[in-house]
């Protein structure tokens, strides 16, 4: 079935969403999240490419750019393609580590980019790794706040709020309302719920690797046990299948076996 065309925004604003293959890890460690940053720079000169907003997640990336409908192919094609090149050569491995498409939303209208800067930013909140969006080494957050960010253009929002105060004003606004779930946070964490970042600190004890990308060697019973053990000590399914690399139905299967 041919895909669909793309829907093109009369602003040139784009929410982009980048998701690796089977949910695969895409920052084990600092080195990796500098380098897509230093490739994304360098790809934004070359593209004529504005960048708003920058959040980079375990498994995927969100970016808030400007850019033309035709350019936009291109500009992930060669972000994507010198990127997974160098974490291919650095972890030996070899093959896709990005979806073969990249999921664009159309930003239309003033409340909407707002809307997705702050949903952005909010991401690492939302997956429990930090309480405050300031906490997060890996987005643009702090550029507003006036952290030195050159990869960001910090302005055009400032101008769509009337000032930075009013954006800043709008920021906590917008990080109070989620005082709900910063409470519910609390309770996770009292019932063993642990973040994606913990989850890895843990896969990488439990099994003695240094990255996700050796579990495809490992033999099908020691990797059961893995399995197991890492259900064990409350990673849940979904964390379970994205580090091993196999699904959370055979995540299910094997530890059903026990019982």
């Amino acid at each position: 079935m041919p895909r669909k065309p793309r829907t093109v925004s009369s602003t040139g604003i784009y929410h982009i969403i980048l998701r690796s293959v089977n949910q695969h890890i895409i920052f084990e460690e600092d080195s990796d999240y500098r380098k897509f940053l230093f490739v994304l720079s360098d790809c934004v000169k070359k593209y004529d490419v504005q960048i708003y907003a920058y959040c980079l997640m375990d498994n995927h990336i969100h970016l808030l750019i400007h850019s033309s409908s035709d350019d936009l192919p291109s500009f992930f094609q060669s972000l994507g393609s010198r990127f997974v090149r160098w974490y291919n050569s650095k972890y030996s491995r070899s093959g896709h580590l990005f979806q073969d498409r990249f999921y664009s939303v159309v930003i239309e209208n003033d409340n909407a980019f707002l809307s997705v800067l702050v949903y952005i930013h909010n991401n690492p909140v939302k997956a429990n790794i930090i309480r405050y969006p300031s906490e997060y080494r890996w987005s643009s957050f702090n550029a507003y706040y006036g952290a030195k960010d050159p990869l960001v253009n910090v302005s055009f929002a400032y101008n769509i709020s009337g000032s930075k105060e009013a954006l800043l004003r709008y920021f906590s606004r917008e990080q109070d309302s989620s005082e709900d779930d910063l409470f519910m946070d609390d309770h996770r964490e009292a019932l063993h719920f642990y973040t994606d970042e913990k989850a890895l600190s843990i896969f990488k004890l439990v099994t003695g690797v240094s990255s996700t990308s050796e579990v495809i060697s490992i033999e099908k019973t020691k990797r059961n046990e893995y399995v197991r053990r890492l259900r064990a000590k409350g990673l849940t399914v979904k964390q379970v299948a994205r580090l091993m690399d196999i699904s959370e139905t055979t995540v299910k299967r094997i530890c059903k076996m026990d019982h």
